[in-house]
């Protein structure tokens, strides 16, 4: 006769277990819907971040790749740079509206820094549908587009730079799969995540929240978890700055939150189901 999982609670559970008796996350199980939230609260809270399981970011600058690769002159890095004090752009973007290297090459001096592919084009066709099954919410916030689908525990996305490793790594944790990095264009990733789930037909399970009260995310997870049969919820987090991702997978249904830090203790939570 097993007490409720929540230390504070140790509620027993009754020798003669409805269906609906309580709800059990992980195997272990809670008396109620507020032990539970009690429980998303603090792993909420504790959640840390993921290893990434990425090789080190490269340590030579994006001016060398670009004087290796396409022949940009000393002189002219030391110009890029003083022209960067003044426009505020990045190193890549003021190259290019000098003119002195394309914006593949500059795409392509940046994958080589970080050890990634690159795709000079990508159509956006290829996201419509959403494939690895992302919300758009979702996949804005891990700054990284799946666009094709997954394959022996692997999927291909694209990213803009610098490359999100967070969000990586909680994308990895939080599905079970393994992303492989493509940079890609600032306008391309505009559009990628733009059409992200577009054709996607019929009413969409998706609501969007904002919220002061972490409460209200650890409510969202309580009630996920509690939908169906309650037999077993399965309840995953991972920390990627500034957010936080919980996934409750119940009944074949998975549930996502996505917890923003905010100011003044504000946040938003993002609640998908697919």
């Amino acid at each position: 006769m097993p007490r409720c999982a929540r230390s504070s609670c140790g509620r027993w559970s009754p020798w003669f277990r409805r269906r609906d008796a309580g709800i059990t996350i992980d195997g272990r199980w809670f008396c109620s819907i507020g032990c539970v939230e009690g429980v998303a609260r603090r792993r909420l809270l504790d959640a840390r971040p993921s290893a990434t399981g990425l090789p080190p970011a490269g340590q030579i600058r994006l001016g060398v790749w670009l004087r290796h690769q396409d022949g940009l002159s000393e002189q002219q890095v030391e110009q890029v740079l003083e022209a960067q004090r003044h426009s505020g752009l990045r190193f890549g973007a003021q190259v290019t509206t000098l003119g002195w290297a394309s914006r593949e090459a500059v795409l392509r001096a940046l994958a080589r820094q970080a050890g990634v592919g690159y795709l000079a084009e990508l159509d956006a066709s290829n996201v419509t549908h959403a494939p690895a099954g992302l919300s758009p919410h979702a996949a804005r916030a891990l700054s990284l587009v799946p666009f094709c689908e997954p394959e022996r525990g692997r999927v291909k996305v694209a990213c803009a730079a610098p490359l999100p490793r967070m969000g990586l790594a909680a994308f990895r944790r939080l599905t079970g799969m393994t992303p492989e990095p493509y940079f890609v264009t600032d306008d391309t990733w505009d559009t990628l995540v733009t059409a992200y789930g577009s054709a996607l037909e019929g009413p969409t399970s998706s609501r969007f929240i904002e919220t002061s009260d972490l409460s209200e995310a650890a409510a969202t997870i309580a009630a996920a978890a509690a939908g169906g049969s309650g037999a077993n919820a399965r309840l995953t987090e991972a920390r990627f700055e500034p957010y936080t991702w919980v996934r409750v997978e119940n009944d074949g249904i998975t549930h996502d939150v996505l917890l923003a830090s905010g100011g003044a203790g504000a946040c938003q939570v993002l609640s998908t189901s697919h």
